[in-house]
């Protein structure tokens, strides 16, 4: 089973040329400068610590970090390890923690919302916010889950295709998952229709299946 816990609380922002300051995500530092109108607010690299205990997990969980969003681009290290680079600012992402993971951590994210010609959007009629504005959440999941790594994208695709005469419809549903070897199951349920189970048929990360619901 998956446990998730708010992660939100008792974190450090330091601003280049500035003290730290202990902030609750989500957190902006353009929340004044960017507001003003004078469109001359800071785009810079700016950095959130945390000091945290590693969370009670079982020798075969993970324990996963999931950002909501960060903007403009993001450096995830963990007691001096860098874990992760993500680029894109309204996009959620994941972090496998566990590798570096230690009873007591120093969690350090650098976040940069510059002008950069590799991330989207370049130009609007908004303010390029920085900071991780949306919320964060530690995940612990089994060892073989779901997959969380998918540039934060759901694990599960449903892909309905309505007959023509809209009297059935075949669904697609897929799976990602992660840490699994071919033949582990993986069961499909449908509310009202009924369920099935297919096999891994990737050692890495799908599981095909599809029900077909006449109506």
């Amino acid at each position: 089973m998956r446990s998730t816990l708010n992660f939100n609380s008792h974190w450090q922002f330091t601003k280049p040329g500035a003290a730290p300051v202990a902030v609750t995500l989500p957190h902006t530092w353009n929340a004044a400068d960017g507001t003003d109108g004078g469109n001359d607010y800071f785009r810079g690299t700016c950095t959130y610590t945390k000091e945290f205990a590693a969370p009670a997990h079982a020798d075969d969980e993970e324990v996963w970090l999931e950002f909501e969003g960060a903007a403009m681009t993001a450096v995830v290290s963990l007691n001096g390890k860098e874990l992760a680079h993500h680029a894109g600012g309204y996009s959620t992402f994941r972090v496998n923690l566990t590798p570096a993971l230690a009873a007591q951590n120093t969690l350090t994210v650098t976040v940069d919302n510059s002008a950069n010609r590799t991330v989207y959007p370049q130009k609007a009629d908004f303010t390029f916010y920085g900071g991780i504005y949306r919320d964060v959440h530690i995940l612990i999941v089994p060892h073989s889950h779901f997959a969380l790594g998918n540039h934060g994208a759901p694990a599960l695709r449903v892909t309905p295709e309505v007959s023509d005469d809209l009297h059935s419809a075949a669904v697609t549903v897929e799976a990602a998952c992660e840490n699994t070897l071919d033949g582990t199951e993986v069961l499909f349920a449908i509310e009202g229709v009924g369920e099935q189970t297919a096999a891994m048929i990737q050692q890495l990360n799908a599981a095909l299946n599809k029900i077909k619901k006449e109506g």
